[in-house]
């Protein structure tokens, strides 16, 4: 009779896993702005130029060539996103160099062998390390049949939920710096009573790299090409912008000037060859550091949300007209009428926080400038304001000449100022030009319940015309 019973539950167990679903559970601690899925997997911009390290093995199931493979696989996956100029840094580094030394050694004919130097330069390096590899992570089948959920005993014999589990740490590092720009863990969960439309989207089909090929069609398997998944999509988020300049063949995408714009092309919503964040000249502004932005957004304004000619209203403007209009492909707040702008938006910043922004002028005369106050509106000279002329060659902070940075107008400048772990720091176009340390009051200095942003000396109707956009403050 127990026998009879055991039976019949079984049987009922096994009608309900033919109307289940197989489950996949995936967590993956990635806290920023950035790409989908969808928008890495179709990306067609310029693109950064990355290599994949060999994987350590730190979890006790993980052996062997495993680190390798997961490397290899997700080297793959990068290339196939289209985002990355991939470097070779495996196996096939290694044959690189031998042909190269065939190459040198008198046997290929002159003219056909490949000539050392020539090899691209990688400016990121993945770095990771696989901490939870876990084949079989949650119980074990009865007489053969894996149940996708916990029963913990039927007619004396224990089921349970076959599950697979991998975690890995990821790093990235700026090869030339040898800093971790950003770090993060991306997992990977499965559970299935038989294997079939893995995860991965256009990484399902990327062979299984060495050491893994006894997980093929099963759980494992499907683990792992959910975590490839959301790897590639984490890195794609972390990777700085600044980063992704170059062109299909590998050279430097150019970054086209701006032109000599009108009022008329302004308001009108003509796009203009430009793209924000562009370098003044050469490509590198500044220090090597490179600005990343809090992950905690307290406040931001690109004013696409509005039509063109309104008035944006999250930022209060105090004194002044204002509108918003179109430009470079996107939306800005214009300054109009009144002689100067005054535009606040009142916050209480944390200890650390930043303040990025976008800034362009038409043209330079005396007297036509921009500030962004931490605090209330006051003499640009003052502590605690960037300040940047139309007529100068270098910004201010403080009323310090900023010298390692040279701007001109007609081009569209990133700022961010950031006060991080008792130091202010600067970045221009998304590189430090400038640090000093907090004064004495730390982060109770005074000012630092809003956030000001004054235009003056603008004259639409002569052309020149100043715009602001892409305002982000941040916390860290």
């Amino acid at each position: 009779m127990r026998g009879f019973n055991f039976l019949t539950a079984l049987m009922a167990l096994l009608g309900l896993l033919l109307t289940s679903c197989v489950s996949s559970g995936v967590k993956t601690q990635v806290d920023t702005t950035g790409p989908s899925a969808g928008e890495v997997l179709t990306y067609k911009g310029p693109k950064a130029r990355i290599a994949v390290a060999s994987f350590k093995c730190k979890a006790a199931k993980c052996s062997g060539q495993i680190g390798n493979g997961i490397a290899d696989m997700l080297a793959t996956a990068l290339f196939r996103s289209g985002r990355f100029i991939v470097l070779e840094r495996g196996e096939g580094l290694s044959a690189i160099k031998e042909e190269l030394a065939l190459g040198q050694s008198g046997y290929v004919r002159p003219g056909a062998a490949p000539q050392a130097g020539q090899m691209e330069g990688a400016d990121i390096l993945v770095v990771g390390a696989i901490t939870a590899f876990e084949p079989d992570a949650g119980g074990f089948g009865a007489g053969g049949i894996v149940v996708p959920f916990k029963v913990p005993v039927i007619g004396g014999v224990k089921v349970g939920k076959k599950e697979a589990y991998i975690a890995v740490d990821l790093r990235l590092i700026d090869v030339r710096t040898g800093r971790v720009i950003n770090a993060t863990t991306v997992e990977g969960k499965a559970s299935s009573w038989k294997i079939g439309g893995l995860g991965g989207g256009i990484f399902g089909d990327i062979g299984l790299g060495g050491g893994l090929e006894m997980y093929k069609n099963t759980p494992m398997e499907k683990a792992i090409r959910v975590m490839l998944n959301n790897a590639v999509e984490a890195i794609a988020k972390l990777v700085p912008e600044n980063y992704y300049r170059w062109g299909q063949e590998g050279a430097v995408k150019p970054v086209p000037q701006a032109p000599a714009v009108s009022s008329s092309n302004i308001v009108g919503g003509q796009p203009a060859n430009i793209v924000g964040g562009q370098p003044a000249s050469g490509g590198i502004v500044g220090g090597a550091e490179n600005f990343v932005p809090g992950k905690k957004v307290l406040f931001q304004e690109d004013f696409s949300e509005y039509n063109l000619g309104d008035i944006p209203t999250k930022i209060r403007i105090v004194e002044g007209q204002v509108e918003v209009a179109s430009f470079s492909g996107k939306k800005w707040m214009r300054a109009l009428a009144g002689g100067r702008v005054i535009a606040e938006k009142k916050i209480k910043l944390p200890a650390n926080f930043a303040v990025e922004w976008e800034v362009y002028f038409s043209k330079p005369r005396s007297g036509f400038g921009h500030a962004m106050f931490l605090g209330p509106a006051r003499n640009p000279f003052s502590k605690d304001v960037l300040h940047w002329a139309s007529d100068w060659s270098y910004p201010r902070w403080s009323d310090k000449e900023i010298r390692t940075v040279k701007l001109q107008t007609g081009r569209v400048y990133h700022f961010a100022v950031q006060q991080k772990d008792g130091m202010i720091k600067i970045y221009v176009n998304g590189r430090r030009v400038y640090q000093e340390p907090l004064g004495i009051m730390g982060a109770t200095m005074p000012n630092r319940d809003q956030v000001t942003f004054g235009i003056w000396g603008y004259n639409p109707a002569e052309g020149y015309e100043c715009l602001i956009t892409n305002i982000k403050i941040t916390a860290y």
